[in-house]
């Protein structure tokens, strides 16, 4: 009919010219997790400013919560304040062992060692305090 078939063209780039700076190819070939790594540091940059200036974003709100919730438990702890989660952590700070886990036998066995090896440490530092005799490095 119109003797009109398909035709297909490219291109190829050589270099790229950005403001002044020619650079190659490679700097287009962009992945999705690249994207993905720089979008999510950009947040994280958003969320750390707005926290800094108290600025409330959703990045910024949920640290602005937690640190404030912080601040409340600090007052509880120096004051006669008290509600059931400050409670907790007064008891925490009153007595720490009671909420230390308990520890295998194993390891008592290696704290046991553990002096022994301290007592040789302290043997060889002394020998070392001797090689300068008193004189040291700019003496």
């Amino acid at each position: 009919m119109l003797n009109i078939s398909p035709f297909s063209y490219g291109l190829i780039i050589q270099q790229v010219y950005d403001n002044g700076s020619v650079y190659s190819p490679e700097v287009l070939d962009i992945t999705e997790e690249a994207l993905q790594l720089r979008f999510l540091e950009g947040v994280r940059n958003i969320a750390s400013v707005c926290l800094e200036i108290g600025y409330p974003t959703l990045a910024s709100i949920p640290h602005s919560i937690i640190n404030g919730y912080k601040r409340v438990l600090a007052v509880a702890v120096e004051t006669e304040i008290s509600f059931p989660l400050a409670d907790k952590v007064k008891a925490f700070l009153a007595d720490p062992t009671a909420f230390a886990v308990a520890a295998p036998v194993a390891e008592a066995t290696e704290t046991a060692a553990a002096p022994a090896a301290a007592k040789e440490e302290v043997k060889e530092e002394s020998e070392e305090s001797d090689d300068d005799m008193g004189f040291g490095l700019f003496d």
